[in-house]
């Protein structure tokens, strides 16, 4: 049951590392969306399973919730970015003052992506239990909170072990 979650991650984290993106290699689009129709699968289930919901409503919410992925981990490498960014100007050649005139901005656009990440979840969360009971929408609740945390612990552990995520 981890293997989807741990492909998931893996892909995640590659995804959003802070070196640029190597030339695509061929096939590596199609591994990945392989790994990604394997978690959306399990979240399927999983959504079925927990909130007893037919495929076709399950499947629905499996796709805005891979949406709101996809969005997380487009802004995550952003801001992983920005941070290297930050780190190059602190640690470079300059005074306080040139650093603070070439940080600004950097700061400005880390700043506006987190709430932007922070409006994202909110406006996920508001979609996908508008439609669902109180019943529901507390399983759901637990269901994303339990798979997101999973995601982390993994995206944890393998950078504990080593790799380079």
């Amino acid at each position: 049951m981890y293997r989807p979650f741990l492909m998931f991650a893996l892909t995640a984290s590659l995804a959003a590392q802070q070196e640029p993106p190597a030339a695509p290699q061929p096939g590596k689009s199609a591994q990945e969306g392989h790994i990604l129709a394997q978690f959306y699968q399990l979240r399927v289930g999983r959504i079925q399973q927990s909130l007893g919901l037919s495929e076709d409503r399950a499947r629905a919410l499996a796709e805005r919730w891979g949406r709101w992925d996809r969005e997380l981990m487009d802004r995550g490498r952003q801001m992983l970015q920005l941070r290297a960014q930050f780190n190059q100007i602190l640690v470079g050649a300059g005074t306080e003052e040139d650093k603070n005139a070439k940080v600004k901005p950097l700061v400005d656009q880390f700043l506006d992506l987190r709430q932007q990440q922070e409006d994202a979840k909110h406006r996920f969360e508001a979609e996908i239990l508008k439609s669902l009971t109180p019943a529901q929408q507390a399983r759901m609740i637990l269901l994303v909170e339990d798979i997101q945390s999973r995601i982390r612990e993994t995206l944890r552990d393998a950078r504990k072990g080593g790799g380079k995520f």
